[in-house]
């Protein structure tokens, strides 16, 4: 049995940018290490839009991470990310958005998976995961 954990919920309704963010065994089971770390992520980035709301400055944003955050979790439910869903969930335009992904393909970190006429699906590379990855696990609970 599965069972959906909202880390909204604990941050702030309404902020979820990923309906599905923190699957893990409701049985007594081990949940297994991609759902903590997908509810670790989802737990950061809600975090990071939470600290938006109170500095409305770009001084203080940290567009890129949110956008990576969003790729990996993305990455941890197979989930395909368009731009579109990755401008919603961090609330940034498209022109925001498409720099990103631009800046994040040319550092190696991304990659563009599919090209449609209005949308394109974006992913990690190899590169991109592992580091998220590391980040992720090596992150302080929150």
């Amino acid at each position: 049995m599965i069972k959906v954990v909202d880390v909204s919920e604990k941050v702030q309704r309404g902020n979820r940018p990923f309906a599905a963010w923190g699957t893990i065994a409701a049985n007594g089971d081990e949940p297994r290490a991609d759902a903590r770390l997908e509810v670790k992520a989802g737990r950061m980035h809600m975090l990071g839009r939470l600290r938006s709301q109170h500095f409305f400055t770009p001084v203080m944003a940290d567009s890129a991470m949110d956008v990576m955050l969003s790729l990996f979790v993305g990455e941890l439910q197979s989930c395909p990310v368009s731009d579109t869903a990755l401008a919603v969930g961090n609330l940034l335009t498209r022109g925001e958005t498409h720099a990103i992904i631009d800046k994040l393909v040319q550092a190696g970190l991304a990659v563009v998976t599919d090209i449609e006429p209005d949308r394109r699906t974006v992913g990690l590379t190899p590169l991109g995961s592992a580091r998220m990855r590391s980040f992720v696990s090596d992150y302080p609970d929150v």
